[in-house]
């Protein structure tokens, strides 16, 4: 099972049909997804601009993105502008984002593509 389906199936389990859902369009799009609570996720932020990756934790994670803080010391807005990579420790893939906004530590993440296998290697904190 890939990091992806783990994720669509903690997100859309076993529901009930909602009565209301022939109203709604077919194929809404990423941000009306429903966000289930989960467990935080560690991980790191990478990109070419930062001389070594940062460690992250994961608050919340849907399809189309992730919100994450980053550990320690907030990083600079203008090395965050050409994209990053988020890399997942307990799933070992790294996904190409891009970001969304900043709010202090905080960072939203929006997911470019697929996850796949890692391009470099991670150090764990």
């Amino acid at each position: 099972m890939s990091f992806l389906d783990t994720l669509k199936g903690s997100l859309f389990g076993e529901q009930k049909p909602d009565p209301s859902a022939s109203t709604k369009r077919k194929g809404a799009d990423l941000r009306s997804t429903r966000r289930v609570p989960q467990r935080m996720r560690s991980g790191s932020v990478w990109s070419d601009k930062l001389i070594a990756p940062r460690n992250v934790l994961v608050k919340d994670m849907s399809l189309g993105g992730a919100r994450v803080e980053i550990i320690g010391d907030a990083i600079k807005p203008a090395l965050l502008m050409d994209g990053l990579v988020l890399y997942l420790d307990s799933e070992k893939h790294e996904i190409k984002c891009r970001v969304a906004w900043a709010r202090g530590p905080q960072i939203g993440l929006q997911f470019l593509g697929r996850p796949g296998p890692p391009s470099r290697t991670y150090k764990t904190a």
